[in-house]
């Protein structure tokens, strides 16, 4: 498995699709047209859009699992269109097997790339207290709260090596006190990890929480209407409100939000 962690180039976006256009059908009905979008070195951004208007089609065309129509994806300015592997990508659901323990659920990327179990144990273990799972290595999944399991979700994708994160609704099955609290845990390891990531989310609050920068899909692909990036909104946060909470009650957070409800329609 390649890795990109640490391949940051002067002058180059972690990661760039530029004007991609996609379709499930080789091209008879097309859902996304020319939509480019730009992710910074160690930046969080989001996308946000209505339901069905083509956030995971760009996600699957930015992790290499489809090819575009049209259009590049690039990763730190290598050409990676098409390629899987090359960027994590993490799911709505945690999709740990229940058949193995924790530690040998987030080793699994490791052991896919030819590490042994033993050495890819040894590298794992010292992360979990730092992803907040001390003491859960030996335990089974169903033994996990949903906030934990997710915890382990995210550090299996941060052993695949790669320095860019695409997630997909990633806290969107966790009641509202877990998701508030793992969202701003990981936008801090994030930062700590220097890992960019770029999240899908029906939620402006989360969105408006979690990014620097919001890119807002509008269309209605099952009517003929392909989607594309009708905003880029940028989120200003006060310098001393790191809280969440706190910002959330900010005059920026609300302006924000009351823009991109805008250019949702």
């Amino acid at each position: 498995m390649g890795s990109s962690r640490g391949k940051g180039g002067k002058g180059t976006y972690a990661l760039e699709a530029r004007h991609l256009t996609l379709s499930w059908d080789g091209g008879v009905h097309v859902i996304v047209h020319d939509v480019s979008l730009r992710l910074g070195v160690g930046e969080v951004v989001c996308l946000v859009g209505r339901s069905g208007c083509g956030k995971t089609t760009i996600m699957h065309a930015l992790s290499g699992l489809s090819r575009p129509l049209k259009g590049s994806v690039c990763l730190h300015g290598e050409d990676v269109t098409g390629i899987p592997g090359r960027v994590s990508y993490m799911l709505q659901k945690d999709l740990l097997l229940p058949s193995k323990r924790i530690i040998d659920n987030v080793c699994l990327p490791l052991v896919l790339g030819g590490m042994s179990v033993l050495d890819a144990r040894a590298k794992a273990e010292p992360l979990f207290e730092r992803f907040g799972l001390a003491g859960t290595q030996r335990r089974w999944p169903d033994e996990l709260s949903g906030g934990m399991r997710q915890r382990a979700a995210f550090l299996r994708t941060y052993l695949m090596g790669n320095d860019v994160v695409l997630l997909d609704e990633p806290f969107s099955a966790l009641d509202a006190l877990t998701r508030t609290d793992l969202r701003g845990w990981y936008c801090n390891m994030a930062r700590e990890l220097d890992i960019a990531t770029l999240a899908i989310t029906h939620d402006v609050d989360e969105a408006v929480t979690m990014a620097g920068r919001i890119y807002v899909l509008g269309g209605d692909p099952s009517h003929g209407e392909p989607s594309r990036v009708v905003a880029q909104v940028k989120v200003g946060r006060p310098q001393a409100t790191a809280d969440a909470g706190e910002f959330a009650l900010t005059p920026e957070f609300l302006a924000a939000k009351r823009e991109v409800l805008a250019c949702l329609g």
